[in-house]
């Protein structure tokens, strides 16, 4: 009896090391092409967010700048320019929703205003927070007419965002995410302004 269990423990640890061994090879394999789509969706938002700017710059300065302001949730920073004249900044923020992080690209022009918002990645609710992601929630009008000067907030706070129904949380964290993009900008704008 001891003879049988101790040969199915044998062939299980077998059985595991094996399967192990060929996930963390098929990984290897597919972990440099998973990195490089995740890079051209980024660089496509960047571009969508901010479509008056054909090139885009890390501002690793400007991001220690706007973390000591209190604005942590945003990752990267880049400037978009068009040939050498600047045409704003996009930012990428990762904000805590109902359910996952989120991650968005938000742009602000030159002039501080939104140029777009785009979500590249969020695990939310399927049917309720995932439509976060919709043009409908992203392009209504309170994200259209807005500058860096400018504060949001959802309905439900007194703002003028209509939060995606039965999906406050996630509505309050994309709209957290541009407010410190805002935020991020309004500092650009000012330190240029100087």
């Amino acid at each position: 009896m001891v003879k049988k269990e101790l040969r199915l423990v044998i062939v299980l640890t077998i059985i595991c090391v094996v399967a192990g061994g060929i996930l963390a090879w098929v990984n290897s394999v597919t972990e440099p092409r998973i990195q490089a789509q995740a890079e051209l969706a980024k660089k496509k938002a960047l571009q969508e967010s901010l479509p008056a700017a054909s090139e885009f710059r890390s501002e690793q300065l400007l991001l220690e700048q706007v973390h000591q302001a209190g604005n942590t949730n945003l990752s990267e920073l880049f400037i978009g320019y068009h040939e050498t004249e600047k045409r704003g900044l996009v930012s990428i923020a990762d904000v805590r929703g109902y359910s996952s992080t989120i991650r968005l690209v938000i742009g602000v022009s030159a002039d501080g205003q939104l140029a777009g918002v785009k979500v590249i990645s969020q695990a939310e609710t399927p049917g309720l927070g995932v439509k976060i992601t919709e043009r409908d929630f992203l392009e209504q009008p309170a994200l259209q007419r807005v500058s860096s000067a400018d504060q949001l907030a959802v309905v439900k706070d007194g703002g003028n965002v209509q939060a995606v129904t039965g999906a406050t949380i996630s509505s309050r964290a994309v709209v957290r995410g541009v407010n410190q993009a805002l935020a991020a900008a309004h500092l650009l704008l000012e330190a240029k302004e100087q």
